[in-house]
This record gives structure tokens, C-alpha cells and sequence, in this order.
């Protein structure tokens, strides 16, 4: 509810008491860009509900098929949930079922626990076979990347500038809980807390109970990872701002529940006060955002950006299936929020010697000094500023066949590879493009 608050305040921003927003909020915001990491939500709240109903139905007998059934079906959910997110169904899903597998084992009956612990391990077994390969995947690219840790403990930044800075880190701690948390999630942190408590409260010791202590322990993860935990991957702290989706999820549905289902009339409205008050002041950033999704925004570059496909064609007669082309990693990166290279990789239909530092923090693995030594080249380059080892290496280290260059691009009047011996001109089209391959 950023929107009402600066309105009232008068000065359309909370900054700088608040620091600036950095992508962590519920569903809407995230589905619009990350629908990875909500899939992998959705399977960690799938995947607790089918443990709880697993440990809920052994007090009667199944038959072994049922049985297994049972347990290949949750782990294959638990290995979607970890192979769409690390940070989501890895990370935070762990912790969850540390949280809760007290909760779940004083739910067994005493004589049923062996079986039931067994069955849960092995369908923990059938997941990490499943998972294996993008497990290996995922340790060898953080080993390749040098990082000393991946996640470390670092307290989510709420505050801003206008806090001392002795004391900003301290005061997070608490700010997180009573100040971001409500700001982001204004009608379903305090609803849906609400009824969480309400819900256990008013449930028999039985199936019910198990079922919201279950949920609960996994949206206390998911506020917990997000307080407590950073990644160092990307620039962005990922892991917090995925870690609280399966929190958004199990408090949107805990707050609509508790509107009818908490037992007390005051209980019921707060629950129905603090729901419904969160909705009105979030209305003016949703219909904020939901029309930007609908209208887009006007790109300075967009009319050069409809004429690519023409270019696109033209390396194509240059380069084969396999060859790898380079072009400006920054050519229209006024179309994105964040420079991003959307003309290769919508349209070029070849692989990328190096398609920019933010694709290559994804899925390069490789050390941030060589990272970003690599960028700074192809910048360089592309600016018509190299070094003069610069284009050679573009041919011997970066394996580049194909170079791509364009008006835009200040190399176009600086062009640094007309007279390079590691290339050729192939192609020129006046005031459009001009295409090297790489000198044999």
C-alpha cells in the first residue's frame, strides 16, 4: 500500500524513511515476472498438504499400491517445486519440514510412526533421485563461481537513509514485522496471521489441527528465510524475495478462511477489518500495476526494435546452427526495466557468445571478476573503445564466429573489426548493419 501511504503523506514516495522497493510483494506483482518461482510455491504448498493428508491417512490401512501411489506422487512434486526455485522448493521448503515434522510426527499414532517415518523417507529418497541432476547442476555452477557462500545471514534492509546508520540494521529486525510486512501485504499478513492462530485455536486435536500448523509452519519459513537470509548469486537477494511467495499463498487462503470459519464475532471482525481496510489501501498500487502490465511502456528504441527481424535473417545466412554470434550486449536495453538483450534472444535464433552480464549471472557459471571482465570487454568493444587485445579475444577466448554491429552501436563509426586480421566483412547494409565472420 506504498501508493495510499505516499498520498497521504503528500510526497508520492516513503523514501527516504523507507528504503526503496526491491521486488519483494505477494502474487501479482511476482507473477508478472517470476512465474517460476511461483510454480515451485505452488508446489511447496501442494507438497505439504500431501504430506499432512499422508500422515492424517495412515490411521487407517491403504492398500501398498495406494501407499505408493501416495508417495511417488509427492515426490515428484517436492522435485518440480526444487527444479522451478532452489531458493523457493529447496531452501525454504527445507526449513518448512524442519519446522514441521514435529508437528506431524506428535500426529502419528505411536504404533504407526516407524511405517509412516519410513514411507516419508522414501519418498524424500524418490525426490532427491528425481532432483539429482539439477542438484548436481546447481552445486557445480556455485562452485565454478567462486562464491564463498551463496546464502549468508543478512537481515532484510527496510529502513532508509533518513535512520542513522548505527542504528538501521538493528531496528530491520523488528521493521520487517511491523512495518514491511503489513506495507506489502496489507490484506492478508494481519488477516491471515490472524487466522492462523484462530484456526489452530478452534480446531479439535485431529486432522484439521495438523493441517493449519502445517501451513503455518511453511508461511513462518517463508517470513523467516526472507528476515534472516540473503543469496549472493545476482545482484538482487533472490532468495528473500522468492522465500516469501509460499507465505503469500498460505495467507491469502488463511485470511478468506478465517472470515468465516474463526469462531468469535470480535475475532471474526478484526480478521474482517484488517482484511477488507489492506484491500482498499492496495487498490490504488494494483490498478496502478495492472494497468502498466496492460499498457506496457514506450521504448525510445521500439520502432528499431520491429525492424530486427530483417537483421536477424541476415546473420542467419552467415552463421550455421551452431555458430555463436556477438552482438552489443546493451543494443536496446531501454526496452527492459534492467538491461536485458531481447533482440538475440527473441529473435536471433543462434547461440550468443556472451549475451550480458545479467543473462550470464544466470546461467554462466562463472566467477564475478571474470563476469565482469568479460562485460566490460564486450562494452568496450561495442562502443568502439577496445584495448588493443580486445577483438582478438573476442575470436580466440569467446569463441565469437559471427559479430553483429549496428548504428546504434558507437563501434559503428569507431568500427574497431574493419581492420582486425581475426575478421572479415561478410555483409554491410548502408545505415543498417554490417556482419563479420571470423577469419580462418
Amino acid at each position: 500500500m506504498r501508493d495510499a501511504l505516499s498520498f497521504v503523506f503528500g510526497n508520492h514516495t516513503l523514501e527516504p524513511f523507507l528504503n526503496e522497493p526491491t521486488g519483494f510483494a505477494g502474487w501479482l506483482f511476482q507473477s508478472a515476472w517470476v512465474p517460476q518461482h511461483l510454480m515451485s510455491a505452488s508446489c511447496t504448498v501442494t507438497a505439504m498438504l500431501l504430506v499432512t493428508f499422508y500422515v492424517q491417512r495412515q490411521k487407517r490401512a491403504d492398500t501398498l499400491a495406494h501407499e505408493l501411489a501416495s508417495m511417488v506422487t509427492l515426490a515428484l512434486i517436492v522435485a518440480a517445486g526444487f527444479e522451478s526455485s532452489a531458493f523457493v522448493g529447496g531452501v525454504t521448503f527445507a526449513m518448512a519440514a524442519l519446522a514441521a515434522a514435529p508437528l506431524l510426527l506428535n500426529a502419528i499414532e505411536s504404533k504407526r510412526r516407524v511405517p509412516v517415518t519410513l514411507g516419508l523417507a522414501l519418498a524424500a529418497f524418490l525426490a532427491l533421485c528425481i532432483a539429482a541432476p539439477s542438484i548436481h547442476d546447481q552445486f557445480a555452477a556455485v562452485a565454478a563461481r567462486h562464491d564463498a557462500s551463496p546464502i549468508i545471514v543478512q537481515p532484510f534492509e527496510v529502513l532508509g537513509e533518513m535512520v542513522p546508520s548505527a542504528l538501521r540494521r538493528i531496528l530491520d529486525l523488528a521493521a520487517y514485522w511491523l512495518i514491511l510486512l503489513p506495507l506489502e501485504f496489507p490484506a492478508t499478513f494481519i488477516a491471515g496471521a490472524l487466522a492462523l492462530v484462530a484456526l489452530v485455536r478452534n480446531a479439535d486435536n485431529g486432522p484439521k489441527r495438523t493441517l493449519v500448523q502445517s501451513l503455518g509452519a511453511l508461511a513462518a519459513a517463508g517470513l523467516v528465510v526472507s528476515w534472516l537470509l540473503a543469496s549472493t548469486v545476482g545482484d538482487n537477494n533472490d532468495l528473500a524475495l522468492r522465500a516469501v511467495l509460499p507465505a503469500a499463498i498460505v495467507l491469502i487462503a488463511t485470511a478468506a478462511a478465517g472470515l468465516f470459519a474463526a469462531r468469535g464475532h470480535a475475532l471474526r471482525i478484526a480478521i474482517a477489518v484488517t482484511a477488507l481496510g489492506g484491500l482498499v489501501l492496495s487498490l490504488p498500487e494494483s490498478a496502478a500495476m495492472i494497468a502498466s502490465n496492460v499498457r506496457g511502456d514506450p521504448a525510445a528504441d521500439a520502432a528499431v526494435f520491429a525492424q530486427t527481424p530483417e537483421l536477424w535473417s541476415a546473420v542467419r545466412r552467415h552463421a550455421g546452427p551452431k555458430a555463436r554470434v556477438a552482438n552489443n550486449p546493451l543494443f536496446l536495453s531501454d526496452l527492459t526495466p534492467w538491461p536485458g538483450n531481447m533482440s538475440w534472444a527473441l529473435l536471433a535464433n543462434r547461440n550468443s557468445c556472451f549475451a550480458g552480464r545479467e543473462l550470464a549471472i544466470a546461467f554462466a557459471s562463472l566467477p564475478r571478476e571474470r563476469r565482469e571482465a568479460i562485460n566490460a570487454r564486450f562494452i568496450r568493444v561495442f562502443a568502439g573503445q577496445p584495448m588493443p587485445e580486445d577483438v582478438g579475444e573476442l575470436a580466440a577466448k569467446s569463441g565469437c564466429d559471427v559479430v553483429v554491429l549496428v548504428p546504434q552501436d558507437g563501434a559503428w563509426n569507431n568500427d574497431p573489426f574493419a581492420a582486425s586480421a581475426d575478421y572479415r566483412l561478410a555483409e554491410s547494409c548502408e545505415n543498417r548493419w554490417r556482419i563479420y565472420v571470423r577469419s580462418r
